[in-house]
């Protein structure tokens, strides 16, 4: 018995060194496999950790002021409800220097901005064909100031950034995953895709940001209840007299003989203007301006970008140039950021201005036709009290704080309100110029207004003179504008214009 036992013993020892022996044979004859197999291991458990990590959003930057990430989550939000009308891209001059509010209550139609900073044309295309994919508008508006010399794979630091920024903030994955190889060298594939890796440093400089990303404080600033349609203000007030001094004694910090082109940004502009004809999409290329005496030799730049554009779409009929001539009356050192540095935007009173111009613009193409929703409920809800609606707008008649107070079909005066408001109130005159009118210089006069007022009980008559409202007015639609006392006006007795 016990022989028998160390027989089964013995037996039992050999099999398992034959067994032993059969596996490192194998793993002799394929260790490739082997490899294989140990790297796709090591590599599904990184992605996998990857994937979760970014899922998770550990390692987002800060998005407080991320206003990319909130026109992105804004545009898909809107589009649930409301089908986009006019399509403005470009970069942060375009959303420092178009109000879509204005544009949308101007013209009656639901503008919208899509527009991130420091990108150029590559971006506007690819930006341009998801948000098509989502509402197809009527009209799109390319803002010139990013259709420049274009090396997308050669991007240093700062431009890198932008552009991680504005490709992390869309939400087609497909639509990103194709881009990718137009917007990012291949070593930087993974950033572009993952914050995890582009901002693993967190974890030894910035673990506070991991914490508010955990705690789920990490969403963009503004009111989700709210109007957005793009908008980012961040200059009220104009050049200073310090920055003036410079344009003195040093002249223009921008050459516009330095400006530069290639064919690859021909080639996205190319790409931009036959996605638009491709889905019967009105194109308008918008240039908005710097102050007069930042640039010098613009006429060299404005030569260049005519070329890269082609002959077709850098005519007056696609092509609004706000920078010289015409399209640049108005504008003050009010207008523009007070900076020497090269890039200079828009203040707030700038963009009004800018807007209005571009509404006459559009509304002068005949081959542009726009949906109206000024009798849609739907619309007029929407905008409703937002930016521009009662200065291009009547109020509705269930309004009590609003009031018209004069209307008439044939007068040129067409309309008067009272805005009712905490401290005072706003009384509007709404013009509809002619030709004649225009040319008797009315931009110059006054409208004088007689009001019959209750004082106490007793009814008095005065009058008050209402100046043109230039950031308000088109030339459809001019509107003259003063502050009165919050007193109850009965009636008008007279309008006349006066100088």
């Amino acid at each position: 018995m016990k022989k028998s036992k160390k027989k089964l013993s013995k037996t039992k020892v050999r099999s398992e060194k034959k067994i032993d022996k059969v596996k490192k044979i194998k793993d002799v004859k394929h260790p490739i496999r082997t490899i294989t197999l140990k790297f796709l291991i090591l590599v599904s458990l990184v992605c996998g950790g990857l994937m979760f990590s970014d899922h998770q959003k550990f390692f987002n930057p800060d998005n407080i002021n991320n206003h990319t990430l909130r026109k992105w989550n804004s545009y898909y939000d809107f589009t649930q409800k409301n089908d986009i009308d006019v399509l403005l891209v470009g970069n942060s001059h375009l959303y420092t220097g178009i109000n879509p509010k204005n544009l949308s209550t101007a013209l009656g139609c639901n503008a919208f901005i899509l527009a991130s900073p420091g990108t150029h044309v590559d971006d506007h295309y690819f930006a341009l064909k998801e948000a098509i994919k989502i509402s197809k508008p009527q009209l799109v508006v390319i803002e010139t100031y990013g259709l420049k010399k274009l090396e997308p794979k050669q991007k240093s630091k700062g431009p890198l950034s932008d552009q991680f920024k504005s490709f992390s903030a869309r939400k087609n994955s497909l639509s990103k995953i194709t881009s990718m190889p137009s917007l990012f060298a291949v070593e930087n594939y993974g950033y572009a895709l993952s914050n995890t890796l582009r901002n693993h440093n967190f974890l030894y400089t910035n673990y506070d940001q991991i914490k508010k990303n955990i705690n789920n404080d990490n969403e963009p600033r503004g009111d989700k209840n709210k109007l957005y349609l793009g908008r980012y203000i961040r200059f009220k007030t104009g050049i200073e007299d310090s920055i003036l001094t410079k344009y003195k004694e040093l002249g223009a910090p921008v050459n516009g003989d330095n400006y530069e082109t290639n064919s690859l940004q021909s080639k996205y502009i190319k790409n931009i203007i036959e996605l638009c004809e491709s889905n019967d999409i009105e194109v308008i290329f918008l240039t908005l301006p710097m102050y007069e005496k930042h640039i010098s030799n613009y006429d060299a730049w404005k030569s260049k970008l005519k070329e890269t554009i082609g002959e077709k779409y850098s005519s007056d009929e696609y092509w609004i140039d706000m920078q010289l001539g015409e399209g640049y009356r108005k504008f003050t050192k009010a207008s523009f950021e007070s900076t020497y540095n090269s890039n200079q935007h828009m203040t707030y009173s700038g963009s009004l201005l800018a807007t209005y111009k571009l509404v006459d613009f559009i509304q002068k193409q005949k081959r542009i036709t726009l949906t109206n929703r000024r009798n849609d409920k739907e619309w007029i809800d929407l905008f409703y009290k937002e930016e521009g609606y009662l200065e291009n707008n009547s109020p509705r008649k269930d309004d009590n704080e609003n009031i018209v107070l004069y209307s008439s079909d044939s007068e040129i005066v067409k309309e008067i309100l009272v805005l009712k408001k905490d401290k005072y109130n706003t009384l509007i005159a709404k013009v509809s110029p002619t030709s004649d009118v225009i040319a008797n210089s009315i931009e110059t006069k006054k409208i004088r207004v007689t009001l019959i007022v209750n004082n106490n009980g007793v009814q008095q008559s005065s009058y008050l003179d209402l100046p043109l409202d230039i950031y308000h007015s088109s030339n459809k639609k001019m509107n003259y504008t003063s502050n009165i006392k919050p007193v109850e006006i009965l009636r008008i007795s007279d309008i006349k214009f006066v100088d």
